[in-house]
């Protein structure tokens, strides 16, 4: 060990220089709103006042009994209930997603197999989405096969259900009970939520509660699967124990998938149709009109974003996830 005398010379570290912190003139202009942006919300606030002082003016229109759930009959479009072939809304919409999940996969796979460049906004996205499948869904999986063999059915379910989700938004001419004019083919448009069915999210429940039963057997046996069932414990208390699993294992846990997503998607539908149907029944002065209808409007488009921008994305990722924690349990000594 060397220690400083009057000979050897303390040296002062290099400095680094910090750099002037900017002023606000360095920082360039200040960046504008487009005329887009400057011109939306009071061209979108006239345009809802002035559809509520026409409807107001207008003639009076008999009220009729609003029913939200005819929005969610499932009324044949082609063929009839009776014949062996007929599409509903349900069907297309469900048709949407299946060839939205498709068409994603199949040009993910050709540009990553093709010429895909390090710095282009595709990979990003496809980064992006793995990434976010591999750390926040796929992560309840155990490591090891595993988790190499369910990462992409999870990540495939979290996807599929997330299209499922943001199809219901988009509105289509596909509401069979009520007509464009006197046009009987007509149809009016609107949205439909394919998951507010509780037999789509039944089945989609169902596929994991086979995938999940299926690893605890092939993990354990099918006695040894069943021993884990016990949850570790031993002696009387078993009795208490085993039938609530036994309740847990095969009715609650895919119920809870089911019905969670089902309840959701269904109730956010039914604001904003309630919200919609503010705005187009409720009349009387023409004060009451004018904010039944600017008020109705805007607060159908509030829940409408929230569901889509919020709901839609959070609902498809719980499903997700519960399935990894489901079947990464499956393979657990107890659970």
């Amino acid at each position: 060990m060397t220690t400083a005398t009057s000979s050897t010379p303390i040296t002062e570290p290099d400095l680094v220089p910090v750099p002037p912190t900017p002023s606000p003139n360095d920082l360039g202009p200040e960046q504008q709103p487009g005329l887009f942006g400057k011109l939306f919300f009071p061209v979108g606030a006239l345009i809802l006042i002035a559809w509520g002082i026409m409807i107001a003016l207008s003639d009076p229109v008999p009220k009729v009994d609003f029913d939200p759930t005819q929005e969610f009959k499932l009324e044949p479009l082609f063929g009839t209930y009776d014949g062996f072939f007929s599409i509903n809304k349900g069907v297309v919409y469900l048709a949407i997603a299946v060839l939205g999940s498709v068409l994603f996969a199949w040009y993910v796979n050709r540009k990553v197999k093709g010429s895909l460049t390090q710095n282009s906004k595709t990979q990003s996205a496809v980064e992006g989405v793995y990434e976010f499948a591999f750390d926040n869904i796929a992560s309840a999986l155990p490591a090891g096969k595993l988790f190499n063999r369910y990462m992409p059915f999870v990540a495939s379910i979290f996807v599929f259900v997330w299209l499922l989700n943001m199809t219901s938004f988009v509105p289509l001419p596909l509401n069979s009970h009520h007509n464009i004019g006197d046009v009987d083919f007509i149809y009016a448009f609107g949205v439909y939520a394919v998951t507010s069915n509780i037999f789509c999210t039944i089945t989609l429940a169902f596929l994991t509660f086979l995938v999940y039963h299926y690893e605890g057997v092939k993990a354990h046996g099918f006695v040894g699967y069943l021993k884990t069932w016990s949850a570790g414990q031993k002696g009387p208390v078993l009795f208490l124990v085993y039938p609530v699993e036994i309740l847990t294992n095969l009715v609650l846990k895919p119920i809870s998938l089911a019905v969670r997503l089902f309840a959701n998607m269904l109730s956010g539908h039914v604001l904003i149709l309630l919200m919609m149907a503010l705005a187009g029944i409720v009349g009387g002065a023409i004060v009451t009109s004018i904010f039944a209808q600017t008020a109705g409007v805007a607060v159908a488009l509030a829940f409408y974003l929230f569901e889509m921008g919020l709901v839609a994305s959070l609902q498809a990722f719980i499903f997700a996830v519960l399935s990894a924690i489901y079947i990464g349990s499956a393979a657990e000594e107890h659970h």
